[in-house]
């Protein structure tokens, strides 16, 4: 019974490790070390299946011109749904999708209206992995664990009948099922 226990704790902890690994990994969404102003420039690997993104400090106004140089073709498409990082004390803004038909290293220049925000490469998954992340190393080992813990107290709870029955056929009297659904017999 011990081992029950046991496995529906680790299942809990478990969902509990994956819910800050998860967080942790929507904050490390943006390049923080490859950060730049308007103007300047910063390095971003393009891999296959990857989905690279262009995140400036909040908040954003005025018009953000992106270009991207390396060894392919590169488009730019904003984000339909807004999604902000918060780090600290600052808040990032995703605000465009890389596109790129050649995986490899790219030059991204940005600058804004004003002259004035921060850019940064970044994971341009966004809430959608976010979410999805968050069901599969949270949610699923949870419901696990609470499934596991469940049956252990049905199984507490069977055998603490079964004991009362036991006891008090030993003791020479009838035992009844409960919610009387049986006779007692004296």
């Amino acid at each position: 019974m011990a081992g029950v226990w046991v496995a529906a704790g680790l299942l809990l902890l478990g969902a509990l490790a994956g819910f800050v690994l998860t967080l942790v990994s929507a904050v490390d969404a943006v390049d923080r070390d490859q950060a730049f102003r308007s103007g300047g420039s910063a390095r971003v690997e393009v891999k296959d299946g990857g989905e690279p993104a262009v995140f400036a400090q909040a908040p954003v106004s005025g018009k953000v011109n992106c270009t991207l140089d390396g060894p392919g073709e590169a488009t730019f498409t904003r984000y339909e749904a807004l999604y902000t990082v918060k780090l600290n004390t600052t808040s990032w803004v995703r605000l465009l999708r890389i596109e790129a038909d050649t995986p490899g290293t790219y030059t991204l220049r940005c600058t804004d209206q004003a002259g004035s925000l921060t850019f940064a490469p970044g994971d341009g998954a966004g809430l959608g992995t976010l979410i999805g992340d968050l069901l599969l190393t949270t949610l699923l080992p949870g419901a696990a664990g609470l499934a596991v813990a469940g049956v252990a107290v049905a199984l507490i709870i069977k055998r603490s009948r079964h004991r009362n029955r036991l006891a008090a056929q030993a003791m020479g009297q009838g035992w009844a099922p409960p919610h009387g659904g049986g006779t007692h017999q004296g």
